[in-house]
């Protein structure tokens, strides 16, 4: 009895397999020769003696590839590249009646490479260098392209590595070199370019200053000037008041005289003229 359970049980286990989470089946009837269109799902199935389940991983996986290519100046590049993909969910049955379970290998990798090699052509090393990213999404959009239609989702394209050849490495440590040699000398020159515009910028404030000091004399001096033509002015002009006040006294003071000695020359009926040619006497006056 025990015996014939277990040979049971192995029947049971050879008609029957197993579909792990994460991934679909597609069910392959040996005795009728067809494919069951509807995928089964993670768990056991019972197959029969001639049937089996082709398995598909549909979540997503990674495949990285080394390439050998060249850039835009055909110098030699060694790239390490990854894809990350899956199968389309609903089109497991297309995918297995038109590619099969091998499908990487018979599409997408050629695919990849192609698509790879092609985007690189077109940068120059150094611009494979600095767009990391922008490479990354053009080799992405070329390799969508290609595989279109062969029920598979490209997701994302990343360069891991770039190894150049020796000529390459040894060009740009030159130019490093050259560069670095270059803002040593751009830094020296600058200092140098600086502490000049610092000594024209003090020369010309000097100039400057004493152009100020040079205008301010001259104000001052032109200043002075007016005011002694002020004081010049009002001196002559005190002088020929003095002068007419002078004048104008000792025309009163004669005025005085005469109107003096004609009023004592009435008297004696004498004239001015006599009056005045008169020898005067203290005794008189």
């Amino acid at each position: 009895m025990r015996a014939h359970l277990t040979i049971l049980f192995l029947l049971l286990s050879a008609c029957s397999t197993t579909v792990r989470p994460g991934h679909l089946g597609i069910y392959f009837d040996g005795f009728h020769g067809t494919l069951q269109r509807q995928p089964v799902g993670p768990g056991v199935h019972y197959v029969g003696l001639t049937g089996r389940i082709e398995d598909f991983d549909v979540t997503y996986a990674t495949r990285a590839e080394d390439i050998r290519t060249t850039s835009a100046e055909a110098l030699q590049l060694d790239l390490k590249i990854a894809v990350i993909f899956r199968p389309v969910r609903s089109e497991i049955y297309e995918l297995d009646t038109e590619i099969g379970t091998n499908y990487y290998d018979k599409v997408i990798a050629p695919a990849f490479r192609s698509a790879t090699r092609g985007v690189f052509a077109r940068y120059s090393y150094l611009d494979a260098m600095k767009r990391n990213e922008q490479v990354e999404d053009e080799v992405l959009r070329d390799l969508r392209r290609r595989i279109a239609g062969t029920h598979l989702e490209i997701a994302l394209v990343t360069l891991e590595a770039v190894k150049y050849d020796d000529e390459i490495v040894t060009a740009v440590r030159a130019r490093l070199a050259a560069e670095q040699d270059a803002a040593r000398q751009k830094v020296l020159l600058d200092s140098e370019a600086t502490r000049r515009k610092i000594e024209a910028a003090e020369q010309a404030e000097h100039e400057r200053l004493k152009a100020e000091a040079s205008q301010r004399e001259k104000l001052q001096e032109i200043e002075v000037a007016q005011k002694q033509v002020e004081l010049d002015r009002l001196r002559e002009e005190a002088e020929a008041t003095s002068r007419v006040m002078r004048a104008k006294a000792d025309a009163e003071a004669d005025k005085y005289i005469d109107q003096e000695v004609a009023r004592q020359a009435r008297p004696r009926g004498r004239t001015f003229r006599e009056v005045i040619a008169e020898p005067q006497s203290d005794a008189r006056w």
